[in-house]
């Protein structure tokens, strides 16, 4: 009996378990995930956490951005400061400038800073302006002495200070690299990269230098007028007598090439300016002639590579008729393949990326009065009386002839230039600083009267000053 109700008590147990009926609220067993789906999930974990981290660094990124490139600097301190001197030519002959003066100062200015500057060209109408590859650009000072000037022009790190006696480059560290001693009546000079040429006026003397030091001493037979370097050193002087100009070519050691190109007054015209290609191996005009008694303009160019040796003269193409009622007063490469020709009326610009220049070009017209011009390897900018509102506008132009960005200011500049993303004005006494989307980075008074303004090695946020006695790096805040 006792078996029977064991077995009858297991059955009911059975049974039971199998009628079980789960309650609401229970959980139920996990289930068990094949290995695929366990990688999967924990991949898309990870992907997850990644892309947060990359969201964050972005939006940080962009903030910082944002930041930095619309901030104005209100104030600069002195991170360091040379004195400029002359000092007698009884060492070796040589003109030497000496320098001082390491220490970190406060300069505050209140609502002062100052961003960086490079090439650029002074205040005045175009046909009598010069950018700051020649003498007159960087602006004119007196120095220690009644009879001696100082001349900068951006260089390399800085910039080179010549003199009638001589020229040292100076870099962002405000050290001495080299100083050349000469004796020149009316020196000029032109930058292309990191090759200058220093050339006496109406003599007969060229120096040519890179960032080491000075590679060689070319001479002329006739007067010089112009002079242009390339990016490797080759060098071109203008050099006239009294019915034709001659452009002769040089080495960086200032031997002569043996190429040059005559230029009959009487008919070819009278070379106004001159450019070199970066490469050297094209230079490019702009011409004035008479026509039937009436003055006119064209911008011709001219090849010394293999290309050349196949024409006449070596001459490859010119513009006439786009230039008909203007005077081009300035012609530059931007690089290597677009040439720009400003004119009282406005920029063309010309593109040589196949060599030969492409006679589809591309003309800007200006309708106000052009007070000045400046450029960089990739714009081109004028400055002109503004019609309206603020008295001048800045209007900067990309090299395919798009308009980038229009600054209208009201300020009493002597220079103008573009330094890569900036632009700067400036005077005597004080800059005033803009990046290429119109914002407006700094504006201060200097301690001393200066004559260029760049960027400094930092080009964030410092700013190289230079006068006839004393050079400065301001770190702006």
């Amino acid at each position: 009996m006792s078996d029977m109700q064991n077995m009858d008590r297991e059955n009911k147990k059975r049974r039971l378990r199998n009628n079980i009926v789960q309650m609401p609220g229970s959980q139920a067993p996990p289930e068990e995930m094949d290995e695929d789906e366990i990688i999967t999930r924990h991949r898309r974990k990870k992907f997850l956490r990644i892309f947060l981290v990359i969201l964050f660094l972005a939006a940080a990124l962009f903030c910082g951005y944002r930041y930095f490139y619309q901030h104005e600097y209100t104030d600069y301190s002195v991170h360091w400061e040379r004195a400029m001197r002359f000092v007698d030519e009884t060492d070796n002959g040589t003109d030497s400038q000496t320098s001082a003066g390491t220490d970190e100062t406060s300069a505050s200015g209140g609502e002062e800073g100052a961003e960086a500057s490079g090439e650029g060209e002074t205040s005045g109408d175009p046909a009598e302006t010069e950018s700051t590859d020649s003498a007159s650009d960087s602006g004119s000072l007196q120095g220690v002495t009644g009879s001696q000037f100082v001349e900068y022009i951006p260089f390399g790190e800085n910039v080179i200070r010549y003199t009638r006696d001589g020229a040292t480059y100076i870099d962002g560290s405000g050290n001495n690299v080299w100083t050349v001693s000469y004796e020149m009546r009316t020196p000029i000079s032109n930058v292309n990269g990191d090759y200058a040429v220093i050339a006496d006026q109406q003599g007969n003397q060229m120096y040519i230098c890179n960032t080491t030091g000075c590679t060689g001493v070319a001479e002329t037979q006739l007067p010089i007028t112009k002079a242009a370097v390339s990016s490797i050193g080759v060098t071109a002087a203008v050099v006239e007598d009294s019915t034709a100009s001659y452009i002769f070519y040089f080495r960086r050691d200032g031997e002569a090439l043996g190429i040059n190109i005559k230029m009959l007054l009487s008919g070819d015209g009278y070379p106004v300016d001159i450019a070199l290609s970066p490469d050297g191996t094209q230079i490019v005009m702009s011409v004035m002639y008479l026509d039937g008694g009436t003055m006119k303009n064209r911008v011709v160019f001219y090849d010394f590579s293999e290309i050349g040796k196949n024409v006449n003269n070596r001459y490859i193409g010119g513009f006439e008729e786009e230039f008909d009622g203007q005077m081009v007063a300035r012609v530059r490469y931007l690089n290597q393949d677009t040439v720009c020709a400003f004119s009282d009326t406005g920029l063309t610009f010309i593109s040589v990326r196949n060599v030969i220049p492409d006679p589809n070009v591309i003309s800007v017209t200006v309708e106000e009065e052009i007070e000045s011009i400046c450029y960089s390897d990739q714009y081109a900018a004028v400055i002109v009386d503004n019609q309206s509102g603020t008295p001048y506008r800045m209007d900067i132009y990309a090299t395919d002839g798009t308009l980038k960005e229009s600054i209208e200011f009201d300020y009493p500049y002597t220079g103008a230039s573009i330094d890569g993303d900036k632009v700067i004005l400036y005077n005597g006494e004080s800059c005033m600083v803009y990046n290429l989307d119109g914002y407006k980075k700094f504006e201060g008074q200097f301690e001393f009267p200066v004559s260029l303004v760049r960027s400094g090695k930092n080009r964030f946020n410092s700013l190289i000053v230079a006068g006839s006695d004393r050079m400065q790096e301001l770190r702006l805040r």
